[in-house]
C-alpha cells in the first residue's frame, strides 16, 4: 500500500508577468566574439550581443545587435551584485543568484584574452549567464523580492536596450519602440513594485522588506530580519555573505540603522521621519 506524502508548497503569484519582467518573455540573447585590427599586430576582441524579441502577436520579431567589451559585461555583473544588496532577507532565490554571479561569471585575463580558447569559453559563459539571469527573472517565485524587480530587472533591461545613438550610428537593428518606452517609464519612476504579493495567508516578503527599510539610507534593516525570521535564517541561506547591522527603534515606531541615526539625533532629538520628540532610542543589535 502506497502512501502519498503531502508537501507544503509556497504559494506563487498568479496572473500575467509584471511589466518589470514581462518584456523578457519573448527575448533571447546570444553572444559571439567580434575581432578587429585597429592597429597592425594588435587584435581587439569585443563581443556582439544579439537580441531577438518576438512580438506579442507572434507576427514578426525584432533583432538588434550591441557591441560590448568584456569589461562592460563584467561591469553588468558588478551592478547586478550591487542591486541584490547582499544579506537582505526575502523568499526569493537571491542567495543562489548572488553565488552564481560571483562564481560562474568569467574572470579577466591580462594575457591571452584574445586566444581562440578564451574567446570561445567567454562566449559560452556570457551567453549562459544572460540566459540564467533571464530565467531567474521570469520565475514567479522570485517576483516576491522588490530588489529583484526594482534593481536586477532594470539593470538587465538597460544593458539589453543600449543607447539610441549607438544603434543609429552602427545601423545594427532597431529596438522595439515599446521596449524603449518601458525603459523610459523606469527612468521616470512610473514602474512600482508595491503591488507584488507572494501569499494569501502570510505577509509577502516584499511588503516586509519595504516596511523595514532604513529611510535614511534606503537599505534593509538586516539585523531585524535575522532575529525575526528564525526558521529561515537557521538554514543560513546567506551564510557566506550576510552581515548583521544594528538598528534603533524610536518610540514612534520608526527604525533606522544606528550609524545613520546618530548623526541625525546629534542635530535634533526627534524622529527624522515624523519629527516626534525622542529621548534615548531603544538600541537593538
Amino acid at each position: 500500500m502506497s502512501t502519498k506524502r503531502s508537501r507544503k508548497k509556497r504559494s506563487l503569484p498568479v496572473g500575467p508577468l509584471p511589466p518589470q519582467v514581462a518584456w523578457l518573455d519573448g527575448i533571447s540573447m546570444n553572444v559571439t566574439p567580434l575581432i578587429s585590427w585597429p592597429l597592425p599586430f594588435y587584435r581587439r576582441v569585443e563581443y556582439l550581443l544579439t537580441v531577438t524579441c518576438e512580438s506579442h502577436d507572434s507576427a514578426e520579431s525584432s533583432t538588434w545587435h550591441l557591441v560590448r567589451s568584456f569589461d562592460e559585461f563584467r561591469f553588468l555583473r558588478k551592478r547586478l551584485v550591487a542591486a541584490l544588496k547582499r544579506g537582505h532577507f526575502c523568499q526569493a532565490e537571491c542567495p543562489w543568484l548572488y553565488t552564481f554571479l560571483k562564481s560562474y561569471y568569467p574572470t579577466s585575463h591580462l594575457v591571452g584574452s584574445s586566444s581562440t580558447q578564451v574567446m570561445d569559453r567567454r562566449r559560452k559563459t556570457l551567453t549562459r549567464s544572460l540566459a540564467t539571469i533571464r530565467s531567474f527573472l521570469i520565475s514567479k517565485a522570485n517576483h516576491v523580492c522588490p530588489l529583484v524587480m526594482r534593481g536586477v530587472a532594470s539593470e538587465l533591461l538597460e544593458f539589453v536596450v543600449g543607447e539610441q545613438k549607438q544603434l543609429e550610428q552602427n545601423d545594427q537593428g532597431e529596438v522595439p519602440v515599446w521596449l524603449r518606452q518601458l525603459l523610459q517609464r523606469w527612468h521616470d519612476g512610473d514602474l512600482d513594485v508595491n503591488g507584488l504579493s507572494s501569499s494569501d495567508n502570510t505577509p509577502s516578503s516584499d511588503s516586509v522588506i519595504l516596511k523595514d527599510i532604513c529611510r535614511l539610507c534606503d537599505y534593509t534593516l538586516v539585523g531585524h530580519f535575522q532575529k525575526q525570521w528564525k526558521t529561515d535564517v537557521g538554514e543560513n541561506r546567506w551564510s557566506q555573505f550576510a552581515t548583521a547591522e544594528s538598528f534603533s527603534t524610536l518610540s514612534c515606531g520608526h527604525r533606522f540603522h544606528d550609524e545613520c541615526l546618530i548623526q541625525k539625533l546629534n542635530e535634533a532629538m526627534k524622529c527624522p521621519t515624523c519629527g516626534h520628540g525622542e529621548a534615548i532610542p531603544n538600541m537593538t543589535c
